[in-house]
């Protein structure tokens, strides 16, 4: 019962601090930063009202929107668990507005955040609804990715050991003739080492970028001239090969990804345009 409790506590809390509150104010005593039902103009009547406190009306939707919190997060919701919440939350608003708590300076600061919040997220969600991407633009946009996409793989061996002097060491028997497999099977303190120090291919972000970093600025065939180190120790690297690594399907997955980008690019773009339009000083 208390972890029920306490997860019906969090989602209001949740609910409340990403939406305005919408319990309904009769007697006007909150303005904008309060955002009471009647300012965002729901009527008082009995389908919209859960319960009174002191004649003061608590939204029915309120009631909805906590229950689907709840439910989004896998709880149960109880309803009359959920309106006994809310009217204990009403009554304590009630209490802090009598001793002036609304007056208070952070208070005050803090509503008047949510509110900005809320309607700034209202509005771009309005806003988005009205944006058309098309296939065309998913298409073109992915087209353009492709393009500018450079993905390579690479397949390298190394030998790791300890110090730096013992890379060091390594480094010039290989350039006395040495053959590297037998060198990293018979120093390389590495998995790969009773392999030859093989570690197949790989793309760069797959390795630490002090190793990547390495890899990239040799040649095939060529070997690292002065040890390599990372948090493992001392590498000495060969570069067998490189290719271009598979580029990734127009897939619904991709689409996706792609449509969800060019919805942040717009809305970007939207708000900076509104910004441009807009008095803005800043004081120092």
């Amino acid at each position: 019962m208390i972890v029920r409790k306490l997860a019906l506590a969090a989602a209001i809390t949740t609910f409340l601090s990403s939406t305005a509150p919408l319990f309904a104010d009769g007697d006007g005593k909150h303005d904008k930063d309060g955002a009471h039902a009647e300012d965002a103009g729901m009527a008082d009547t009995d389908d919209t009202v859960a319960a009174t406190v002191n004649e003061k009306p608590i939204s029915a939707l309120l009631a909805d929107r906590v229950a689907e919190q709840l439910a989004a997060q896998g709880q149960q919701p109880n309803r009359q668990q959920i309106i006994d919440e809310l009217i204990n939350l009403e009554i304590l608003t009630q209490k802090a507005e009598e001793i002036g708590l609304d007056k208070n300076t952070e208070v005050a600061t803090a509503l008047h955040l949510q509110y900005t919040q809320t309607m700034a997220n209202a509005y771009l969600a309005d806003f988005s609804n009205e944006l058309k991407i098309s296939e065309e633009d998913i298409r073109a946009e992915y087209d353009k990715q492709i393009s500018e996409l450079k993905i390579s793989e690479y397949n390298a061996s190394h030998i790791l050991v300890a110090s730096e002097d013992e890379a060091i060491n390594i480094i010039a028997e290989l350039k006395d003739g040495a053959d590297f497999a037998a060198m990293a099977k018979a120093y390389s303190t590495g998995p790969t080492g009773v392999k030859g120090g093989e570690l197949g291919w790989f793309q760069p972000e797959n390795m630490v970028p002090e190793f990547s970093n390495a890899v990239a600025a040799l040649e095939v065939g060529n070997t690292t001239g002065e040890p390599v180190q990372t948090k493992f120790g001392w590498h000495v690297i060969q570069l067998n090969d490189t290719r271009a690594a598979a580029k990734p399907d127009y897939s619904p997955a991709v689409k996706g990804g792609i449509q969800n980008t060019l919805l942040r690019k717009a809305l970007s773009e939207h708000v900076q345009s509104l910004r441009d339009a807009a008095t803005v000083e800043i004081k120092e």
